[in-house]
């Protein structure tokens, strides 16, 4: 367990964390919200493909750079931390926010251009989020899945998996990830992947703040509520 799983699920090096840390700029300008409690300043690596087996570093250059699991391009805002895709809330890949995490439900909603330290669980689009209610029943939920997958329009604004990134404005995110058991096997050793995970139901909005010529994107985060999320029931 010690050398074939626990390397998946392990926290980025200082040196890691270096080749993803937005500007210092950044941090000034926004240090004032970054005060709040759970907020962050996060660079997000356009996926190129570096991260599709959390098994093998990819041995190009531009996935060399970035040798973390999920390769920078996954983060969770449970963990606050970069993750592989199966455990993360959002993964930035080709101009587009993705709900990529496994027995998840992710819904996202473009806000349109409100500045970011003025949204509330009240604000106008984020209704839907707070009432939606988690699903456990296995097959009831892939039902759902499939529904955000096309898109679900309420009140104006559409809900999805996955939008495309647009800069000058927030979104919001509902990341509803179950609990329960996840098998998986690494060489002969079947193990519950969410024993390496904190499942929970949180909340979020975030905005593109910086994005560099390579097209990876800093965005600025605050969480707004995070509780206990139900146990997937198969």
């Amino acid at each position: 367990m010690k050398r074939n799983v626990e390397p998946l699920y392990r926290k980025p090096t200082a040196r890691e964390l270096k080749a993803v840390e937005p500007r210092r700029e950044l941090f000034a300008q926004y240090a004032e919200f970054l005060r709040q409690p759970e907020t962050g300043l996060t660079k997000l690596i356009d996926d190129k493909g570096c991260a599709e087996n959390t098994k093998v570093v990819v041995a190009t250059e531009n996935c060399l750079q970035y040798t973390m699991p999920g390769a920078g391009s996954s983060f969770s805002f449970r963990t606050e931390n970069y993750r592989i895709a199966r455990l993360a809330d959002v993964t930035f890949t080709a101009r587009s926010f993705q709900a990529s995490g496994v027995l998840l439900h992710g819904i996202f909603v473009n806000l349109g251009n409100v500045p970011l330290e003025e949204i509330t669980l009240q604000t106008r689009g984020l209704k839907y989020l707070t009432d939606f209610q988690p699903e456990p029943d296995y097959q009831k939920g892939k039902a759902i899945d499939l529904e955000l997958a096309k898109g679900i329009r309420h009140d104006g604004f559409l809900y999805r998996r996955g939008l495309f990134t647009v800069e000058n404005t927030t979104f919001a995110l509902r990341s509803v990830a179950y609990g329960g058991k996840y098998f998986r096997a690494v060489n002969r050793v079947t193990y519950n992947e969410f024993d390496y995970d904190k499942r929970k139901d949180v909340t979020v909005v975030f905005r593109i703040v910086d994005k560099d010529e390579a097209g990876n994107v800093t965005i600025l985060w605050k969480i707004l509520r995070k509780k206990d999320s139900p146990d997937v029931k198969r």
